[in-house]
């Protein structure tokens, strides 16, 4: 909003709009307004050589996610790149630390390909969801896993991990059903639970799988 001044239009309509439009305030507040945004167009240009540093940065991270290769390796590998090939730009400019590396995979990379992931679950609509409890020093995280088809065949996507420390069947089912309505997944797509074949899991009267079943009678598991 350029001039961000708010004025009563419920009884000149119009003619209070073009009042306003001639008023000092308002071309006091246009004059900063132009001031503004010069200063923000001529400072933040495009620069195509740090898009092309950043490319080069999230690329080497999505290599060493998808290899299982530690943040401590990849800022290795980086320093050892920029050795070889410090007569670049590009790499000579690299920096890719731990910390950045986790941010780039954490809070980049993450977040599209599980956007990517639910857009084809939407299209796919029907899906199957797995979990499980797993217990790192002092918490219990749960890895949430579907299933579904998509253009190229079936896929095995992790889509979220949250820990809690609560394992009955009741706070189970709450922090899967939170997280489906999270990604807006519908619950009617949901086709079978995958889980241990533990009581608190899979029981035939109390269990994650009964409350759902509640949801949806024709729930597999």
């Amino acid at each position: 909003m350029a001039c961000n001044c708010q004025f009563n239009v419920h009884y000149g309509g119009k003619n209070d709009v073009i009042q306003h439009s001639k008023s000092k305030q308002h071309l006091k507040n246009m004059l900063t307004f132009s001031v503004d945004r010069q200063l923000i167009t001529t400072t933040l240009k495009p620069n195509r050589e740090k898009d092309e540093i950043a490319a080069a940065e999230a690329t080497l991270v999505y290599h060493g996610v998808s290899h299982g290769i530690s943040y401590l390796a990849q800022q290795c590998t980086t320093t050892v790149l920029k050795n070889l090939f410090s007569s670049l730009s590009i790499a000579s400019s690299l920096s890719c630390g731990r910390t950045k590396a986790a941010a780039i995979a954490t809070d980049v990379l993450a977040p599209y390909f599980t956007h990517h992931v639910i857009q084809e679950m939407k299209l796919a609509f029907y899906y199957s969801l797995s979990l499980d409890a797993s217990n790192k020093g002092n918490l219990k995280t749960y890895p949430f896993c579907v299933q579904y088809f998509s253009d190229v065949g079936v896929k095995k996507v992790i889509i979220d991990f949250i820990d809690d420390s609560s394992e009955s069947a009741i706070d189970i089912h709450r922090n899967a059903r939170q997280i489906l309505d999270k990604y807006e997944l519908n619950l009617y797509g949901l086709t079978a639970i995958g889980a241990d074949n533990t009581n608190v899991n899979m029981g035939e009267y109390h269990s994650v799988f009964a409350l759902f079943r509640d949801e949806k009678p024709t729930l597999l598991k």
